[in-house]
């Protein structure tokens, strides 16, 4: 198990950034560190109490582990107006990867499906061609194949299901990797982007098996972003 940072390591990255020895550059960088450091905890203990109160854990219980009462487990971890958050990775959504989730459910359904696949959040992330996601894949790979691809990675249609469909376990995964990957990018919400390389992180998902055999990669992916950023 990696350990966390020590102080050594944090003086040795605040010296790195400034080589020309600049007392005064040197204290602004760690101002600016301690910042971020602060802000990524608050995001750690964020993401794990979103996880807890998905498996049906009570804000009592948030509350007994961080040592807290029930009341300021709840005033901290609550959206602005006062409002409970959301339960779980969907808490942080935004509206084009809200509108991925429909689609994949709506993907799920009209193929028959008892549970919601990779496959099928895949068909949801190319479903609107503006979003990064769509994009992306359009300007790597090619959404006609992708599509194609996903769709006999599928299986045969059943008929349309009128019940409640449940994510698998490897959707799952995909789902709590893109709130990593909106975390790691520093992003408030998570964006169509995130769930694109949350797919891609779980190598072992039939949805990363077809975007890598369309030449969409991981690598490629965050190369993209980062010329869309510039």
């Amino acid at each position: 198990m990696p350990s966390p940072p020590q102080l050594e390591d944090l003086i040795d990255v605040v010296e790195g950034r400034h080589p020309d020895g600049d007392p005064l550059a040197y204290l602004a960088e760690a101002v600016m560190l301690a910042v971020q450091l602060d802000e990524m905890g608050d995001q750690l203990v964020g993401y794990f109490v979103d996880l807890a109160r998905e498996a049906g854990a009570s804000w009592a219980d948030v509350g007994q582990s961080l040592g807290v009462t029930k009341q300021a487990a709840q005033k901290r971890f609550v959206d602005t107006g006062r409002q409970p958050r959301r339960k779980g990775v969907f808490a942080r959504f935004g509206a084009q990867a809200r509108q991925v989730v429909v689609a994949a459910q709506e993907h799920a359904r009209e193929a028959g499906s008892d549970m919601i696949g990779t496959g099928h959040i895949l068909l949801g992330l190319i479903d609107d061609p503006k979003t990064t996601a769509a994009r992306a894949i359009a300007e790597i790979g090619s959404v006609d194949e992708v599509r194609v691809a996903a769709g006999s990675a599928l299986g045969p249609s059943g008929s349309r299901s009128r019940s409640h469909i449940p994510f698998a376990q490897d959707s799952k995964k995909v789902l709590q990797l893109s709130l990593r990957e909106a975390l790691r990018d520093g992003a408030r919400q998570i964006g169509t982007e995130h769930i694109l390389l949350g797919m891609l992180r779980d190598e072992a998902s039939a949805g990363a098996s077809v975007l890598t055999r369309s030449g969409v990669t991981r690598r490629k992916v965050e190369d993209w972003l980062a010329d869309q950023a510039v």
